[in-house]
């Protein structure tokens, strides 16, 4: 796995680097044998320095991890503990339901159209917003961009293992047992929800 390391307006030692690269390839190798790349990023923060890691286990999933320390190494190895605590959890989880691992690997995937929108406090900040006008209301919220949304066919499992290892907090996606379009979001108090035509269960995190 090719893993690059880079320092957010701030230089950094080999040692670090190497630190780094040694770490994350041997966590990431316990789990996922081919995963395609990864990256670790370290940030001077007032308290200390914190760590972010992104590896994207394929083409289609990505595991995200943070630490936080007083010492760059120390923050790089609470990053690592918490991605090693993910790919643990997942892997467990998802042998316990199937038997074998899976990557989520799905070719049927269908594009929807996605547009964003600006946020109340972008347009109050931007100065668009008039509170004498009611432009609001005949045009809408002024859209930020036209994107496309990749909805992919999974499992619930695999849909679960998505949305905790990319730290993403909604998901939509074609139920593999039905083919219905379902979604998983993460809850306010940390389970996730999985919301079906046919009703609405929570998932513990």
């Amino acid at each position: 796995m090719q893993i690059s390391v880079s320092g957010k307006n701030m230089d950094m030692g080999m040692a670090f680097q190497e630190h780094a690269q040694t770490s994350l390839d041997a966590v990431v190798g316990k789990y996922f044998q081919n995963a395609v790349s990864g990256h670790v990023t370290l940030e001077k923060a007032e308290s200390g320095f914190t760590v972010k890691t992104r590896v994207a286990l394929s083409r289609r999933i990505e595991l995200e991890a943070t630490g936080r320390a007083v010492d760059a190494h120390a923050a790089l190895d609470a990053a690592i503990e918490h991605a090693e605590k993910r790919l643990r959890r997942h892997k467990r989880r998802l042998k316990n339901h199937r038997g074998t691992v899976t990557s989520g690997e799905e070719d049927d995937v269908m594009s929807a159209p996605m547009t964003v929108y600006a946020s109340a406090e972008e347009i109050v900040a931007a100065d668009d917003f008039d509170e004498d006008s009611d432009q609001e209301l005949h045009t809408g919220l002024p859209v930020v961009a036209d994107l496309s949304y990749d909805i992919e066919v999974l499992t619930v499992e695999q849909a679960v293992m998505r949305i905790e290892l990319g730290g993403d907090n909604m998901l939509m996606f074609r139920n593999a047992s039905h083919f219905g379009l379902n979604v998983v979001h993460r809850r306010d108090d940390g389970t996730i929800g999985w919301i079906d035509p046919r009703g609405t269960r929570r998932l513990s995190s």
